[in-house]
């Protein structure tokens, strides 16, 4: 019988890992923890997005981010200011830029608030403004160190996540979990069966998870490949089919 796997991403951020676990011989189930909502904009956070080419570096925190974000600014600017350093989080956040014909730069591994604050743009920051383009809530480290090396900051939330009230947890048996946040977490966290093993999206995660008494392997990051690592180290393709 084939293990069966539990994706836990907001909808529309599940499909790639999904087709990769299913290709390996895996079972799959999607069923999203979380559920995304754009915010309202204050008439500051539009000005904010206005004055685009006032900043030295444009930080994009997560994929929706960059893609709240591009849905608001490709009417406010048909074309990139010049001389802004782009920064997104990871990858994936990276790649909805490109599209846009925005060019980042990005950590090459990490892929969380540390590896972003190790970036060479975001060191030198004297008399130099910057502008973080994120979700509400979150980890509050980025901010913090950004605003203590640069002469502004300024941020936009542009969405905020909630527990999906249309999660279920499957009826049929579960032999792993994926996790990427820790507040996905939070909300399946009541469901999960103390036998069933959980792949976090980082070692973070995973020590909030460890704490709450569940077996948990920690991805190198959450993006697809690691996830998929991690989940073979657990229940190894050989086993899946």
């Amino acid at each position: 019988m084939k293990k069966h796997v539990l994706i836990t991403r907001p909808n529309g951020q599940h499909q790639a890992l999904a087709s990769a676990l299913q290709q390996q011989g895996y079972a799959v189930t999607h069923s999203p923890a979380l559920a995304i909502e754009q915010t309202f904009l204050s008439a500051a956070e539009r000005g904010f997005l206005l004055n685009l080419d006032s900043y030295h570096a444009v930080i994009f925190i997560s994929r929706n981010a960059a893609d709240y974000a591009l849905s608001i600014l490709q009417d406010f600017w048909p074309q990139w200011p010049v001389g802004v350093h782009w920064l997104a989080v990871g990858e994936a956040t990276a790649h909805v830029l490109q599209e846009a014909g925005i060019t980042p730069d990005h950590p090459d591994q990490g892929f969380n608030s540390e590896a972003l604050l190790a970036m060479p743009s975001l060191q030198d920051l004297h008399n130099k403004k910057v502008l973080l383009l994120r979700g509400e809530g979150g980890r509050e480290l980025l901010a913090p160190v950004i605003r203590a090396r640069a002469d502004a900051l300024d941020e936009v939330v542009l969405y905020r996540r909630l527990c999906d009230s249309h999660f279920a947890w499957p009826a049929e048996r579960v032999d792993a979990v994926m996790v990427t946040s820790q507040q996905s977490w939070e909300c399946i966290a009541s469901n999960v069966p103390a036998d069933c093993a959980v792949i976090a999206g980082s070692e973070r995660i995973a020590e909030i998870i460890r704490a709450d008494g569940f077996t948990v392997v920690a991805a190198a990051s959450p993006h697809d490949a690691d996830m998929l690592s991690a989940i073979q180290s657990v229940l190894p393709v050989s086993s899946a089919g």
